[in-house]
């Protein structure tokens, strides 16, 4: 861990004293090195545990851009992640896309794009970009994907008294996600969103609607639905079904008038396959300005409602049917996304125009009945309460 972190040290050191600019050509990137510990023997969160760890969110971006003439660029950026293991996801390139800018109003953009399903999902990666050390945890690590292949087009009018943007996306995607304790395949196809932004002085308003057809690589569920056809068990093998639409709402609002802020974002899942519940997740943020330094407090929850099985097994007949029972119980049980709540209060100091340290504390209140997105052994009794404290380094060059 620690010749990771020196690698990515020695990696920013060496790219800091390349050309960064030329008339056509603009080189950028941002690099985060954060240390966590979790106030508790035995239980992981997140990839972090009882002893200092900088290996699940430390990562390097590096930016790449050409500008052919004033209407067409081509733009790349990778991303090398310490640990490509833990949610943040795995190390590799994050954009290719040619983008074509006709008018100061319109941009249309193909290739290889983050899906914006969020207020912050373009910057997610760049911490130096917003006050947390990451972003809210129930909102920004859901089971939604980073990014899609296909087109996004933005159109921008305005006044003196607000800015409108208007966004639309068409795409799919293909990776692996994780759902619940499941990591799975996945391919989606006929994706398409919607954004509108719309500011007014200090504050700014965003909705979005998101529709796709997604397709799960779920081998071990799809034997399972064989198996209860084959016993004329037919509504419990289609509620299994691992395709199907989906479809997701988010709301978010940005006020900030450089000495107070606030921000909010709340966002709902929603798809046809019954494995998958619906999850609502949503963050509260407050904030003080008084540079060189930030103070915020954030409450953020998720809250996931289990789709109604359709379990026509009967039990106590013999076992093979008792077996058959509780595989088809625990699929759902196991795809669960657990509920969380965590309170954070933290402190943003910018020692240089492009460098920050920051520090957090999270109380962390999970569900007692699941594992909270806490990986706990099964001989602990670990109520599902406790701190996480994390310390960062955010650059941007």
């Amino acid at each position: 861990m620690r010749n990771k972190i020196f690698q990515i040290f020695v990696l920013i050191v060496g790219l800091h004293h390349l050309p960064a600019k030329s008339d056509e050509f603009d080189f950028s990137g941002y690099a985060r090195v954060i240390g966590g510990y979790l106030d508790e023997k035995d239980v992981e969160y997140r990839g972090y545990d009882d002893t200092l760890n900088f290996s699940p969110s430390s990562l390097i971006g590096l930016q790449a851009e050409y500008q052919f003439n004033k209407n067409w660029s081509v733009t790349a950026q990778g991303v090398l992640r310490s640990d490509s293991t833990t949610v943040s996801g795995e190390s590799g390139l994050e954009w290719l896309y040619l983008t074509y800018t006709p008018t100061t109003n319109l941009q249309i953009k193909v290739g290889k794009l983050r899906t914006p399903f969020f207020t912050m999902s373009d910057f997610s990666d760049v911490g130096f970009a917003y006050p947390w050390i990451n972003p809210p945890q129930q909102v920004y690590d859901t089971y939604l994907f980073k990014t899609f292949n296909g087109i996004d087009a933005i159109y921008k009018f305005g006044s003196d008294d607000f800015d409108i943007s208007i966004e639309g996306y068409y795409g799919e995607e293909s990776g692996s996600i994780g759902i619940g304790h499941f990591k799975t395949g996945f391919e989606v196809d006929n994706l398409v969103g919607v954004i509108g932004k719309l500011n007014i002085e200090n504050i700014e308003f965003r909705a979005s609607r998101y529709n796709g057809n997604i397709a799960l690589d779920l081998k071990s569920i799809n034997q399972l639905q064989d198996t209860l056809e084959n016993f004329n068990f037919s509504l419990s093998a289609a509620s299994l079904t691992t395709q199907g639409s989906a479809h997701a709402d988010q709301l978010g609002v940005i006020y900030d008038n450089l000495d107070y802020f606030f921000r909010g974002e709340w966002v709902k899942i929603k798809t046809q396959l019954d494995i998958i519940p619906i999850i609502q997740s949503y963050y509260l943020t407050v904030g003080y300005n008084d540079a060189p330094f930030t103070y915020h407090l954030t409450f953020a929850d998720s809250d996931v409602e289990i789709n109604a099985n359709q379990n026509e097994i009967p039990v106590g007949v013999n076992v093979e049917l008792d077996q058959l029972a509780q595989a088809y119980n625990s699929v759902f049980s196991e795809s669960a996304p657990d509920s969380l709540k965590t309170w954070t209060l933290g402190i943003r100091w910018d020692v240089l125009p492009n460098l920050a340290l920051k520090a957090e504390v999270s109380a962390l209140e999970g569900d007692e009945v699941n594992n909270s997105f806490f990986v706990i052994p099964e001989d602990t009794n670990f109520n599902r309460k406790t701190n996480l404290y994390l310390i960062g380094l955010d650059w941007v060059f």
